[in-house]
C-alpha cells in the first residue's frame, strides 16, 4: 500500500535492507498461515526457513502473481544451478522441464523433498501403475514398496524412461533376476 514504514526503518536497522525485522518475521505479519505451518512441516524450503523470502519474491514490484521474481522453472533453477546444468546438457526427457510446482511445494511440505504428496501416489499421477505392463516392467514389485528415485531421475535424465545415468550392469541390461527374486 506504499506505506514503506510497514517494513522499513528509515533511520537505522541492524537488518539488511533497513527492515523492521528479519524477513521470516516481517513477511509472517501478513502471511501468518505460512509461518505457522512452517513450525510443523517435515520439509522446508531453505530460503523460507532461513528468512530469505526475497530470494523468490519481490516485495516492491512484480507483474507476476504472488510477487515472484521470475516465472516457472527459471525461478527454481536460479538457485538450483547444478540441476540447470544437468538439464541443459541435452537431457530433455525429464518431466521437470515442465513446472516444478507439479511435484513440489514452494514453501513447506509434510513430505520429504517438498513433494506435494508421497512419492508413489505422486508418480501415479502421470504413470499408470495398475497396469500389467507397469508391473512387468518393475519385476512385479508392489507400487507401495517402490522408491522410484532409486532407479529413475525425474529431474535430469537423458533416458526416455528417466533412468539414472550410472546403473548397475544387470539393471542397465534390464535384468533384475540375477540379483532379485521377482514377482509379488
Amino acid at each position: 500500500d506504499k506505506d514503506c514504514l510497514t517494513c522499513h526503518n528509515p533511520h537505522a536497522s541492524p537488518i539488511s535492507g533497513m527492515l523492521n525485522a528479519d524477513q521470516t518475521d516481517l513477511c509472517g505479519t501478513c502471511h501468518s498461515d505460512l509461518t505457522d505451518a512452517l513450525a510443523t512441516a517435515d520439509s522446508q524450503h531453505d530460503p523460507v526457513s532461513n528468512g530469505q523470502c526475497s530470494s523468490c519474491h519481490n516485495p516492491h514490484k512484480s507483474a507476476l502473481p504472488t510477487l515472484l521474481q521470475t516465472s516457472g522453472i527459471d525461478l527454481c533453477l536460479a538457485c538450483h544451478k547444478d540441476l540447470r546444468e544437468k538439464m541443459n546438457a541435452g537431457r530433455s526427457h525429464a518431466p521437470a522441464k515442465q513446472d516444478c510446482m507439479t511435484c513440489h511445494k514452494p514453501h513447506y511440505s509434510a513430505v520429504t523433498s517438498l513433494l506435494t504428496q508421497p512419492q508413489q501416489p505422486l508418480c501415479a499421477e502421470c504413470h499408470e501403475t495398475e497396469t500389467a505392463e507397469f508391473s512387468a516392467a518393475h519385476a512385479g514389485i508392489s507400487v507401495a514398496a517402490m522408491d522410484c528415485v532409486k532407479c529413475h531421475d525425474p529431474h535430469a535424465s537423458k533416458d526416455p524412461k528417466y533412468f539414472k545415468d550410472v546403473m548397475h550392469a544387470p539393471f542397465a541390461a534390464r535384468s533384475c533376476q540375477p540379483c532379485h527374486v521377482t514377482g509379488q
